[in-house]
């Protein structure tokens, strides 16, 4: 099925998406992207074919890690795969993560990963700790 880029439907949706309408209440910058202290990952996650650092951005309104590599057809759910990365950590140690805020979990993982690679979907991940 064609979509019609030129149709109002479809620049409404991209302006929504970009104005960070979406993205339950997080702070933006002026581009309507999440600050990157609302990406856990940000810097720790990357293509597991080629190693290159998934980038944040919005992806239809919610939150994304996408590879400039081209390697992924899609983005990976920021969402999804901080959760799975979160469970990782958890049963490892659950004590520093419990209660921590967005920029506490950021400084927690860099100090217990080197990387986290994801593969073709959010559960086609690898973990190297330090």
């Amino acid at each position: 099925m064609a979509i019609d880029v030129r149709s109002n439907n479809v620049h409404d949706r991209a302006r929504r998406a970009g104005s960070g309408s979406g993205c339950r209440g997080e702070r933006t910058t002026r581009l309507g992207l999440p600050t990157s202290a609302a990406y856990t990952l940000d810097g720790l996650l990357c293509c597991r074919s080629c190693g290159i650092s998934l980038q944040p951005g919005l992806m239809l309104g919610r939150r994304a890690y996408r590879g400039p590599c081209g390697c992924r057809l899609t983005a990976v759910d920021a969402e999804d795969i901080e959760q799975l990365v979160l469970k990782a950590v958890a049963g490892a140690a659950p004590g520093p993560v419990a209660d921590a805020s967005p920029e506490e979990l950021r400084r927690i993982l860099r100090r217990l990963f080197v990387t986290v690679r994801v593969g073709g979907c959010a559960q086609d991940l690898s973990i190297t700790w330090r």
